[in-house]
């Protein structure tokens, strides 16, 4: 695997230095516009003596470099405030998308569960704009960070077609 990105800060609220890696496996030179495996995230948590031990991972969030359309490396960026961590992703042509998903850790569970999903489309050429905000409590109770899958959400925002 190929390290993407690495972001350093407290990830459980306890003022501990832990990371959030995003980890791309092998591309094979061949691939096609849209086609590859998605990278993976992992939570690394400091045990308080310095020592990193991975705590979460998820292989379903980030997509693959070829999967943003012409946009390009659909991987945004990853930032982690105490206790909270975000992931943002964005691709298209025309149409640029964009989703933010936020998690929050959970001392009683020991784990992060997703808090918000930020959603956005803009039509580059029109200037029109459809944004969703969804949070955990509308989409039906906990899901954990590593088995949280963006296809499992209701359907993203779409344009109206407008004819020029």
């Amino acid at each position: 695997m190929t390290l993407v990105d690495s972001v350093r800060g407290d990830l459980t609220g306890k003022g501990l230095d832990d990371a959030l890696l995003v980890a791309a496996p092998p591309t094979a030179p061949e691939a096609e516009l849209g086609q590859g495996s998605p990278r993976s995230v992992l939570l690394l948590r400091n045990d308080g003596s310095g020592q990193m031990q991975v705590a979460a991972r998820n292989d379903r969030l980030v997509p693959c470099e070829r999967c943003g359309g012409m946009a390009g490396d659909p991987y945004a960026y990853s930032r982690i405030e105490a206790g909270h961590f975000t992931i943002s992703v964005s691709g298209g042509s025309r149409q640029r998308w964009a989703s933010d998903y936020r998690f929050q850790y959970q001392p009683q569970s020991n784990s992060w569960q997703l808090a918000s999903v930020t959603r956005e489309i803009t039509d580059t050429v029109t200037g029109q704009n459809q944004r969703q905000e969804l949070e955990a409590s509308a989409l039906g109770g906990a899901l954990s960070f590593a088995d949280f899958d963006p296809a499992s959400l209701p359907a993203a925002p779409e344009l109206e077609e407008q004819l020029n």
